[in-house]
C-alpha cells in the first residue's frame, strides 16, 4: 500500500523564517510551496509530508512506575 501524503501549513512566517523552513524541507527532499499572505508581509509555507498509519506512542515520562 503506498504511503499517504498530506499538506502541513506553517502560517504567519516572516521572510527569514520562511527561507529557513524552505531550505530545511528541500534538504530533506520534501515538496514545499511558499505563498505570500494577503498582508504582503508574512508568508505561508506548505509542505507535503507523509502520514503515519500508527498513532504516536504515549509519553512514558508521566506514567506511574508502580
Amino acid at each position: 500500500m503506498p504511503m499517504k501524503y498530506s499538506w502541513f501549513h506553517h502560517t504567519e512566517c516572516t521572510t527569514e523564517q520562511a527561507d529557513e523552513l524552505v531550505a530545511n524541507y528541500q534538504r530533506r527532499g520534501v515538496k514545499v510551496e511558499r505563498s505570500l499572505n494577503c498582508d504582503n508581509i508574512t508568508w505561508t509555507i506548505s509542505a507535503q509530508l507523509p502520514e503515519g498509519d500508527k498513532a504516536p506512542r504515549p509519553s512514558r515520562v508521566w506514567q506511574n512506575k508502580a
